[in-house]
Parts: structure tokens; sequence; C-alpha cells
């Protein structure tokens, strides 16, 4: 897991944080800053955690994620949308820019109610150059896990396949305690 946290005076200061799940998704979430402790100057996240009008989670494809490391590599902008039953998201990665200058990227989330557009939020954190190159490095190290994951999978489950349904929990303890248990991933009949 990689974190950076941004608090600020005004309260209005945001936290990011980019992790691989055990099943192989790698995910991101933002958070808003809930408070801010002038004799410390330290600012904390704390109480909007889970809360769904101040907190965003979302899950990544490898092809994102290879999105947002072309865009610290070439200094593009890439962006996203994501559509679910409960709410859309639009996120985007690019220069982030300081009285004209460059000094490292921005990554933003807005979330939006998928019923209602009145209820909607946003996230944004700059990060400056020095954590722009750490991201990438942790990001790429989790691309590299997921390959990994995978593989693992395929020895236990030889019909899983990268167009086959998503691994599950139970797939995983299969592999972690060395069993064989066959299953057929499309015996439900969905595909997608």
């Amino acid at each position: 897991m990689i974190q950076f946290y941004k608090p600020n005076k005004a309260t209005t200061g945001n936290a990011c944080s980019f992790w691989l799940n055990k099943d192989g998704s790698i995910m991101a979430s933002m958070i808003k800053q809930d408070s801010w402790d002038n004799a410390k100057r330290r600012g904390t996240f704390s109480k909007n955690k889970g809360n769904p009008h101040k907190s965003v989670i979302t899950k990544l494809s490898r092809v994102e994620v290879a999105g947002i490391i072309d865009a610290i590599e070439s200094n593009r902008e890439w962006s996203a949308y994501h559509r679910s039953q409960k709410q859309v998201l639009t996120m985007k990665f690019c220069p982030y820019l300081r009285n004209g200058d460059q000094i490292g990227f921005s990554f933003s989330i807005n979330k939006q109610d998928a019923e209602d557009s009145t209820k909607k939020s946003s996230y944004v954190i700059g990060l400056y150059f020095p954590e722009g190159r750490l991201l990438k490095h942790d990001l790429e190290v989790f691309l590299d896990k997921t390959l990994k994951i995978e593989a693992e999978v395929i020895k236990v489950h030889p019909a899983f396949t990268r167009d086959a349904p998503p691994v599950t929990e139970h797939d995983l303890e299969q592999v972690a305690s060395g069993g064989s248990e066959a299953s057929d991933p499309f015996e439900d009949g969905e595909i997608f």
C-alpha cells in the first residue's frame, strides 16, 4: 500500500491510497480531511473513513494502472470513467501546475450518485515529482504481483484465463492451501 496525506489549515485536504488486494485487484481510494490541529500543524482524516459522502474507493484495471504510469513517464493526461448501479466515477491523472510551472502530478476522482446527479463529491490531490516517482514504482510492483497471483490461480484452476470470471476468495484459499479442487468457471453461464 502507498498512501499520500495532504492536509491543510482550511480543512480542504485529501488523502489518497493505492493497494493490491489478495485477489490481485489494484485499488485506489480518496478521503476528505476532517480536521486541523493548529498547535501540531497536522490534519486528520479518520472521521471520514467509510463515509460515502467524504470518501471513495475504486478498482483499477491493469490497463488503467498502466495509463497512470504512462502519464507519469510521458507527462500526458490519463482519464477513466466507471459506472456502477450506485455511482459514476470520473478519474484524471495529469500534470500539477502552480503559477504556470509543473511541480508534479495531480490525481482527481469525481463521484456522482447514479440516480441523483445532485449528490456528488470531488477529490483531488497533488503529488510532487518524488511522490509521482514513488507511485510509479509501487504501481509497477503491483502490476508484477497481479501476474504472479494469476499464475498461481491458473496452476490450481487451469480453466481460468484473463477472460474467465473473476477469481474468488475461495479460489485464493485453494491456491494458499495447495488444493486442487477443480471447478468450471463457466458453470453459472454468465460470461462477461
